[in-house]
């Protein structure tokens, strides 16, 4: 059950004997309907830059397929399929469920309107800090090797660049981490610039690199 509803643990009139976390909450993080409606699409902007960032993943898609058991094309797309599928559902669902508890005073990360004393949410907090610190290892790898073929590309790759590398990158992570404290800015920001661009600019620039360069070698003939 949403919990803001008559009864709930965050409504005002809480349930005989049950404890009542809307006091613990100031006031922005209290719920809040029918104070504010559809105004602007600025907010569907917004919701589309966050789920862009589902696409950043296609850095260790490569890896992903090279260490299948017997990678063919078809598991690999229902691999993907599946992944995709199911996180979009579980992200629908919790977006669902953080909104119809809290409205319009939804922060971007849902856990912070969460009262300290929910010990569900408090358990949840600890598994996402666990999932955030377990996803260091993918971007990490990403920016790692982007960051190889543009500075040291035909290179050799000493143990001293690769130390001295990660612990640059990961020191602006963890410092950018520190001070920015709105993740859904973080996110909305991160998608509508990097989600867009695999999207939408990255890969028509690749075709056309490639058509360019099949068309100059005579690989490819123009009509």
């Amino acid at each position: 059950t949403i919990r803001a509803l008559p009864g709930g643990a965050y409504s005002p009139t809480a349930a005989i004997g049950a404890t009542n976390f809307l006091r613990s909450l100031p006031a922005e993080l209290q719920p809040s309907f029918g104070v504010t409606g559809f105004r602007s699409p600025r907010s569907l902007l917004i919701l589309s830059s966050m789920t862009a960032c589902a696409y950043l993943v296609h850095m260790v898609g490569p890896e992903f397929y090279q260490t299948m058991k017997d990678p063919s094309v078809v598991r690999f797309g229902i691999l993907s399929a599946v992944s995709f599928g199911g996180t979009a559902l579980i992200s629908a669902f919790m977006m669902c469920v953080g909104f119809l508890t809290f409205g319009g005073a939804c922060k971007g990360m849902i856990l912070n309107n969460y009262s300290t004393l929910d010990k569900g949410a408090t358990l949840c907090r600890l598994l996402m800090g666990i999932s955030l610190l377990g996803s260091y290892a993918f971007l990490s790898k990403g920016m790692r090797s982007a960051f190889y073929e543009i500075f040291y590309k035909g290179k050799e790759i000493t143990d001293k660049i690769h130390y001295r590398t990660m612990q640059i990158l990961i020191g602006i992570l963890t410092t950018l981490a520190l001070f920015l404290g709105d993740a859904g800015f973080v996110v909305s920001v991160t998608g509508a610039v990097l989600g867009s661009s695999l999207i939408y600019i990255i890969p028509p620039y690749l075709f056309l690199k490639s058509t360019k360069r099949r068309t100059t070698d005579g690989s490819l003939t123009t009509t």
